[in-house]
């Protein structure tokens, strides 16, 4: 009988740690940048798009290729923005904006169906986000009193640089918001009243820089993006902000439910991202998924941050 028992005790052990280090194995890992790397819950597969790490030693030639192009084109991106909209003269960006970037497929399923969602993480180094503070700055100084106003409740007013103790120090004392009903409606009109406006706007300053393109051709091509702004809108049911504590330490969360239309159609959506200070950067993610799957979605960021609600204001 002792011999059964030790027989039974050794397989029923066998067994849970099989079972155990099956589920380690099923659980997979994504990278988060600066160091900091996330584990999905073993129901959870998550399939590896794109990867260019921050760190140089990880990065191949390839890799290190497609980040000098992503920050060229960002750093144009950004300059030409300021150039149209900022109110008073502001050095250009330069140098590296991006420290690396991920985009994961994510999928898994439990009792309510399968569920799909796309996972993108974007590293901002810290060079970048020295300018944009300057940048900040300078327009609270110097610039118009519409973008005094946008700029009020800007960090940069306190901090001369980033640092990751700073900027934990000031997402622990947000506030946390959520907006929903008849104030998120108003809110939403307003968005979508601006929206055929906004599109022309950009439109016309693209082709009035556009040496090679004629007057005709820019004519139609004006029409038609007029014609395709009033066809797109936005709808939002909820949206909402906090702090929080992560694994990785402080950081804010926020999420957006919604749709977006053009013409008959409606697509429902669900988007979730996370910011997390690092030394040398600060790691964004963000989660897009149906709507229909934000429960499920929002359940699997807490397991991967091991998150935790905090009082803002501390």
């Amino acid at each position: 009988m002792r011999t059964l028992n030790k027989k039974f005790i050794t397989l029923a052990f066998a067994t849970c740690l099989t079972v155990g280090m099956g589920a380690v194995a099923c659980a997979d890992t994504v990278d988060l940048g600066y160091g900091m790397y996330g584990s999905t819950s073993p129901m959870v597969k998550a399939v590896e798009v794109m990867h260019v790490p921050t760190d140089a030693k990880l990065r191949n030639n390839e890799q290190n290729q497609m980040l000098f192009a992503a920050n060229k084109e960002v750093v144009n991106a950004i300059n030409a923005n300021l150039k149209w909209h900022s109110s008073v003269p502001v050095n250009p960006i330069k140098g590296e904006v991006l420290d690396g970037f991920s985009y994961y497929q994510l999928q898994g399923t439990n009792e309510q169906g399968h569920h799909v969602a796309s996972l993108l993480v974007i590293d901002y180094a810290k060079s970048g986000l020295d300018q944009a503070i300057s940048m900040d700055k300078m327009v609270l100084e110097k610039g118009s009193e519409a973008d005094k106003a946008r700029f009020k409740n800007s960090p940069s007013k306190h901090v001369d640089a980033y640092s990751k103790e700073t900027a934990q120090k000031q997402l622990a004392s947000l506030p946390g918001d959520t907006v929903e009903g008849e104030k998120l409606a108003k809110a939403v009109k307003v968005i979508n009243d601006n929206i055929p406006s906004h599109i022309n706007d950009t439109f016309d300053k693209l082709l009035a820089a556009d040496k090679k393109t004629s007057a005709k051709d820019k004519e139609v091509i004006s029409t038609f993006a007029g014609f395709m702004a009033k066809q797109l809108t936005v709808d939002a049911t909820h949206v909402a902000y906090k702090p929080i504590q992560t694994r990785y330490g402080t950081a804010v969360t926020g999420d957006v439910r919604g749709a977006v239309g053009f013409d008959s159609f409606r697509n429902s959506f669900a988007l979730i991202g996370y910011a997390i200070p690092a030394d040398k950067g600060l790691s964004l993610q963000l989660l897009y998924a149906d709507d229909s799957s934000y429960d499920y979605w929002t359940n699997e960021l807490t397991h991967m941050y091991q998150t935790q609600s905090l009082k803002g204001g501390k």
